[in-house]
């Protein structure tokens, strides 16, 4: 739906749209005007061109004619040479008369140096080679006459038009009489008519040769043009385009008795000069005159519009005025005595009263009662001393209802500056104050529970902090986590899950003081705030476990969640505190810390925060950072613990990596290799493992003592998982010209129980390389015969933890054997790690194991002191 326009623009644009409808008409009857006048120009001009090339034409014709009986009377008379001279005097336009024989040879001339030209008769149109009785033209030649012929010089040379005429005599022969037409007599009479300045004459022939021309431009008209219309027409007029680009106006005319065409050019630019002129000037008085018409309308339309704009504007204010009075704000009007003179219909609505029943009353009608005495006087000294107030204010409705708004009232002045009324607008704040009501609730309690969120229980325990001050009092912060309740989220839904943490939310609360605060963190976490517990951290302590325990016992109730019985554990970590000993931040990180201690200790139970919990997390904390570069500033080394065979030979090693560290010295494996696990750094850890090991391995190939030596690189179940694992093992081999053969990965079992068709197809791709599998820790894990076929393994590793018992646990020597005869019924060899004993080494080889590692052949070592181990060559 289109919106009108406002009525000012309109007007401007109705104005505007005169304005231009009436320059555009102007402009459009004096264009029309001046290209009539063009048009007349031009036509007239062509007329005159036409006329001019009929005058020219009829002139050439009365020549030639002349040229024609002067040349039979020559030949019938046959002259001679010095009578031939006298015939010139009766036709001046002639430079010599001549005698032809009947070889085309000048026989005799009015001029002696003509003779023995020789002509041929095929130079004269119409060409023909029997004699015939018309006067017939030649091309133009350049020269005084016949004996004078040569090249064109220009357009100032002397030049002639020759003519023949066969003359059939009483003796019944024919006779050729030959003359120069001197072309100097027809231009000067063309130039003493038609100026140069004003235009040109040009003679063609019938074939297209020019025979002459008044002007010396290089211009050129189009001739075949103006010889294709004379076969349709003897004369015409046309605009022609000269091979200049100069436009003009071309007339021409056939003479009906030689085959001569005589063309008029007329200068298209110097024919409409005048006109030029003319309509420069109209444009100029028809301008003068649209400026001046327009600058009297412009004047008018400017006093109407300022008359039009006052007017509009107080029919605008007087519009703003009466909307301003019906707006969704109350609006109503009092004397100098408080009584009610106007309302409207938003008064109504808000208050309850209609106009009738509050005009005449005073604002005592709305009052409410909650405010004092006190609270009015002041309201009016406001009004008196600054003619307005401003502020919240509760008033009662008809109903009776209280209610709170915003009221301003502001004070009326006269001409002398004296109040004359007073006018009130009131507006319903009821739905800003439950919204106030509404956000406060949610910026600081949880929408689910009720409870405070984190922001409002940071705020009370800074209180607690505060309070406590100087007043030597202890209070407990707990942490309370729902155990497995993601299990109950994935089972049930989060539905079944909001309503047990509603639940949990109220026994919570049933187990605390109202002075105490419970407040949900997120998720399953919950917290307590125990003030006031004792003067001293004993006493405060056992408060706070016997809280903490009635809950735990409160929590391990059943719940009801929708006809579904469920039980629910819970662990509690508990920190306690002292006024401003620690700031908010360390205490929940405290009584986090306490709460992990809690779920390490088997869930469904308490802790109390230890310091040396503290120390623990900081001391991993700082171990991690370290971690992180390590290996980039290439802490980390290989060590090799040697694998032997029944024979006591070393067949290969086991590649373990260990830390250097720069303070701490050499960190055993059992303290970082878990915190790499956990922090994904054991992927690029692992990667400069199998990079290190396959360069050795690189290495030992190029001495022949050591080329059949192998390596075993341990894989964790991080790294083996990344999407491109065989392309980076195949490319290290690659890049380090390891052989394939002499690689052993070994893998855990956790490993096979992601997803085994993938397992399966990254090992039998690696497999095609040549690199061998071995399993390691077999039989700790979830060992399982159905992968066992399944998998492209080449060794099966006895875990230490069999080996070490083997004489003194018959369970252990049993699982042993079993592993043993598994890995020969299946085709692989058996490696025994962690052999100490030469008792254990001799139970091995009698049950038919014969590759072993462990300390009894040595501990893991660096490469200098493993290739040590090794035989000389």
């Amino acid at each position: 739906m289109s919106t009108p326009l406002p009525v000012g623009v309109s007007r401007r644009f109705t104005f505007l749209l005169v304005v231009l409808v009436f320059v555009l008409g102007t402009g459009i009857s004096t264009g029309y005007a001046l290209w009539r006048l063009r048009t007349e120009t031009m036509d007239r001009q062509l007329e005159t061109a036409a006329l001019t090339a009929r005058a020219f034409e009829e002139q050439l014709t009365q020549s030639f004619n002349v040229i024609d009986r002067t040349l039979v009377n020559v030949a019938e008379v046959r002259r001679a040479a010095g009578e031939l001279s006298l015939a010139l005097y009766r036709a001046p336009y002639l430079r010599s008369i001549s005698l032809l024989d009947q070889h085309g040879r000048v026989v005799a001339s009015s001029d002696e140096r003509n003779l023995g030209v020789h002509l041929s008769r095929r130079d004269f149109l119409p060409q023909t080679d029997a004699p015939v009785a018309v006067l017939r033209t030649g091309m133009l030649l350049h020269g005084r006459d016949f004996h004078d012929l040569h090249p064109a010089a220009g357009d100032d040379g002397v030049s002639f038009i020759p003519v023949a005429r066969d003359v059939h005599l009483a003796n019944g022969h024919w006779l050729t009489v030959v003359a120069s037409v001197n072309t100097d007599y027809f231009l000067n009479f063309y130039s003493n008519h038609l100026p140069p300045e004003q235009g040109a004459v040009e003679l063609l022939r019938y074939d297209g040769q020019s025979l002459l021309r008044s002007d010396n431009s290089h211009e050129r008209g189009n001739s075949s043009r103006i010889l294709s219309h004379v076969e349709e027409t003897e004369s015409g007029r046309f605009v022609e385009t000269l091979s200049g680009g100069r436009m003009v106006l071309t007339a021409y005319r056939a003479s009906r008795s030689y085959p001569f065409v005589l063309v008029v050019r007329l200068d298209k630019a110097r024919v409409l000069a005048a006109w030029r002129r003319e309509a420069l000037n109209t444009a100029a008085i028809v301008g003068a005159i649209l400026l001046a018409a327009l600058a009297l309308a412009g004047i008018y339309f400017l006093r109407f519009e300022r008359v039009a704009r006052e007017r509009e504007r107080d029919q605008a204010q007087l519009r703003i005025a009466a909307t301003a009075f019906e707006s969704q704000e109350g609006i109503f009007v009092t004397d100098l005595d408080g009584r009610i003179l106007r309302v409207n219909r938003a008064f109504t609505e808000i208050t309850g009263y209609a106009a009738e029943e509050a005009i005449g009353q005073t604002p005592h009608l709305l009052s409410s009662g909650r405010h004092e005495r006190s609270f009015y006087a002041a309201l009016w000294h406001a009004i008196k001393q600054d003619g307005c107030w401003q502020g919240e204010i509760w008033n009662r409705r008809k109903s009776g209802e209280v209610y709170p708004e915003w009221l301003r009232i502001t004070a009326v002045r006269d001409g002398r500056g004296l109040a004359s009324h007073y006018v009130s607008t009131l507006t319903d704040i009821t739905q800003r104050k439950e919204a106030e009501s509404r956000i406060q609730n949610l910026a600081f309690y949880d929408p689910l529970t009720g409870l405070p969120n984190r922001r409002l229980l940071l705020d009370r325990l800074q209180r607690a902090l505060l309070a406590g001050e100087g007043l030597t009092r202890e209070g407990a912060l707990l942490f309370i986590d729902l155990d497995n309740f993601k299990t109950l989220n994935d089972s049930f839904g989060h539905d079944i899950g909001d309503l047990l943490l509603q639940q949990v939310a109220q026994r919570l609360g049933a187990c605390v003081r109202d002075s105490d605060t419970v407040a949900r963190l997120g998720g399953d976490e919950f917290v307590v705030l125990l003030a006031a517990l004792g003067v001293n951290a004993a006493e405060a302590g056992a408060r706070a476990q016997a809280v903490a325990e009635h809950i735990l016992q409160a929590l391990n109730q059943s719940y009801d969640l929708q006809a579904l019985e469920y039980h629910c554990s819970a662990s509690i970590g508990i920190a306690l505190f002292r006024d401003h000993q620690c700031s908010t931040e360390e205490l929940m990180k405290q009584a986090d810390l306490a709460l992990y201690g809690a779920k390490a200790a088997g869930r469904n139970t308490l802790r109390f925060f230890d310091p040396e919990m503290q120390d623990a997390v900081s001391a991993r904390a700082e171990l991690e950072k370290d971690l992180r570069k390590a290996l980039p500033q290439q802490e980390f080394v290989l060590y090799y613990q040697p694998q032997l065979d029944s024979d006591g030979r070393i067949v290969g090693a086991e590649a373990l990596v260990r830390w250097q560290h720069p303070q701490l010295g050499l960190v055993p494996p059992l303290r970082f290799i878990p915190l790499a696990e956990e922090t994904g750094l054991i992927v690029p850890l692992g990667l400069w493992v199998l990079e290190s090991a396959c360069r050795q391995l690189a290495l030992w190939a190029q001495q022949p003592d050591r080329a059949a030596l192998g390596i075993a690189v341990n894989v964790s179940i991080r790294q083996f998982r990344q999407p491109d694992f065989v392309a980076q093992v195949s490319r290290v081999l690659k890049q380090s010209g390891a052989p394939a053969s002499r690689l052993t990965l070994e893998l855990t079992e956790s490993v096979l129980l992601d997803d085994m068709e993938d397992v399966i197809a990254k090992m039998a791709a690696l497999r095609v390389l040549g690199v061998r599998f071995a399993l390691d820790d077999f039989g700790t894990g979830y060992s399982s015969l159905s992968y066992l076929k399944r998998l492209p393994l080449d060794e099966l590793k006895i875990d230490q933890s069999f080996v070490q018992s083997v004489l003194s646990e018959a369970n252990d020597a049993a699982i042993a054997c079993t592993i043993i005869l598994l890995a020969h019924r299946l085709g692989l060899d058996v490696l025994a790690e962690g052999v100490e004993t030469e008792a254990q080494r001799q139970f091995l080889i009698a049950q038919g194991c014969h590759l072993y590692q462990g300390y009894l052949f040595s501990k893991p070592l660096p490469l200098d002191g493993f290739e040590q181990l090794l035989p000389r060559a």
